[in-house]
């Protein structure tokens, strides 16, 4: 018993520290489970689709202080299907922490981690298309300085990761250092100027790039902003081949009272695919929000992807190439608050991912989706 009480009495002593330094602790819990019928390219072949109950539960916890706002998540996917009778459990994590280190230095600090057997539940389109489970990570360290009124210098340090759980399937990593400059020219533009470093490893192979970039944001009204980044970049390949290839990324963003949209194209070099070094890759993507009342929401979204062999073969042609893959995916949903602890949602989305050559695995992940579901904020 004397142990149980200086351990109560270290716990309520490290409680008051917090309550000093203004910490405040906020956990959650929230429960989504969900009905829906689904064409699972997980299925066996020739199936055809099922109806399958889906349980999610996320636990949360986000903590504050006056210089510190950090928030972490654990989820599991529980998918169990009725025809067959087959079950998987996916797992998701994240943690996110921004903490001003001076009234000019800023640090911020992004991770997520997935393990799951659905790789078209990954936040990047065209990882790892294999009927295999999925490892897959993503973190990104920056430091911020507001260097004068209108100068803000950037450093940043990204990596990604992916691993394929198939025989003889190593897992692919990119490293990405980058350094940035923005000048606020006006209170509406913004001009900037970027150098990034990416390193790929994939098999013991190692590639590498290097870019040099130019900025461009511009704030249209209120809520809504433009950013155009591009310039060239320079590919070597683990044989010490060189090529280059554009990188060109625009984005709209709009973060209204009752409408947020969302718009992105863009042509890029990208690792972690799972299944090769680096890859080129175009990509464009359009979400749509709209808020009628309190308790009604409708949303939509539609993303288009293409890839292929760094630096560019097959990039400039649209005709079918071995080396190429691409796929697409179109989705909607309506939101209905029943209470403040309960939402009703329900869903429908169409999936096409193909696979090709040393791409992918050479597989076709097409799906359609129609769900109904219920989320509890427990907590």
């Amino acid at each position: 018993m004397g142990g149980v009480r200086r351990l109560l009495a270290a716990c309520g002593l490290l409680a008051g520290q917090a309550a000093l330094a203004g910490t405040v602790l906020d956990p959650s819990l929230k429960i989504t489970a969900e009905e829906r019928y689904d064409d699972d390219f997980r299925l066996a072949e020739g199936t055809g689709g099922q109806l399958m109950t889906k349980l999610s539960p996320r636990f949360g916890l986000e903590v504050k202080d006056p210089r510190t706002t950090s928030e972490a998540f654990y989820s599991a996917d529980l998918l169990v299907r009725h025809g067959s009778g087959n079950a998987s459990l996916d797992h998701r994590g994240g943690l996110t922490l921004g903490h001003e280190l001076s009234r000019r230095l800023k640090l911020d600090f992004t991770g997520k981690l997935f393990r799951v057997t659905d790789p078209t539940s990954l936040p990047r389109e065209g990882v790892a298309r294999s009927l295999s489970p999925t490892l897959y990570g993503q973190a990104k360290l920056s430091v911020t300085e507001r260097a004068t009124e209108r100068l803000d210098l950037k450093a940043s340090y990204a990596f990604e990761g992916a691993k394929v759980y198939e025989e003889g399937r190593a897992p692919g990593f990119v490293h990405t250092p980058s350094v940035e400059a923005w000048y606020h020219e006006t209170r509406r533009l913004s001009l900037g100027l970027e150098y990034r470093y990416q390193g790929f490893l994939f098999e013991n192979q190692f590639s590498h790039a290097q870019g040099a970039f130019a900025g461009l944001r511009y704030r249209l009204t209120r809520p809504t902003t433009l950013t155009v980044r591009g310039g060239p970049v320079l590919y070597t390949s683990p044989e010490g081949q060189s090529g280059w290839l554009p990188r060109v990324a625009v984005g709209l963003e709009r973060d209204g009272e009752l409408l947020d949209l969302g718009v992105s194209a863009g042509h890029d070099l990208v690792g972690a695919s799972g299944f090769t070094n680096a890859l080129w890759a175009d990509y464009a993507s359009v979400m749509v929000s709209r808020r009628f009342d309190d308790r009604l929401s409708a949303h939509a979204a539609a993303s288009y992807f293409r890839n292929g062999r760094a630096p560019n073969e097959g990039a400039f042609r649209w005709n079918e190439s071995p080396y190429v893959s691409q796929g697409y995916a179109v989705g909607g949903s309506v939101d209905y608050r029943l209470t403040r602890e309960v939402t009703l949602q329900g869903a429908v989305d169409r999936i096409a991912q193909v696979g090709a050559g040393d791409v992918a695995a050479g597989v076709d992940l097409a799906r359609n989706v129609l769900a109904v579901r219920l989320v509890v904020s427990a907590w």
